[in-house]
C-alpha cells in the first residue's frame, strides 16, 4: 500500500503530464481510501495505549489524506 503522499505526488504527476483518466484517479482515489482506512485502525490502537506523539502525527495524516 502507497503511502497518502505518495498517492498525492502519483496524481499530480499524471494530471500534470495529461495522463489523468477517470479509471486512474478512481484507482488513485480507492488507494487513498485504504491508506486512511489503515490509519485510522492504527490510530484507535494507539489511543488505547494512550501514546499521545504518534496519535497527533497519524491524525495529520488523516487529515491531509481527507
Amino acid at each position: 500500500m502507497l503511502s497518502c503522499s505518495s498517492i498525492k505526488q502519483q496524481y499530480e504527476q499524471l494530471r500534470n503530464q495529461g495522463n489523468l483518466t477517470i479509471e486512474k484517479a478512481v484507482h488513485l482515489y480507492n488507494d487513498v481510501q485504504g491508506s486512511l482506512d489503515a490509519h485510522r485502525l492504527e490510530l484507535k490502537g494507539l489511543q488505547k495505549k494512550g501514546d499521545s506523539d504518534p496519535i497527533e502525527h497519524l491524525q495529520q495524516h488523516i487529515a491531509d489524506g481527507e
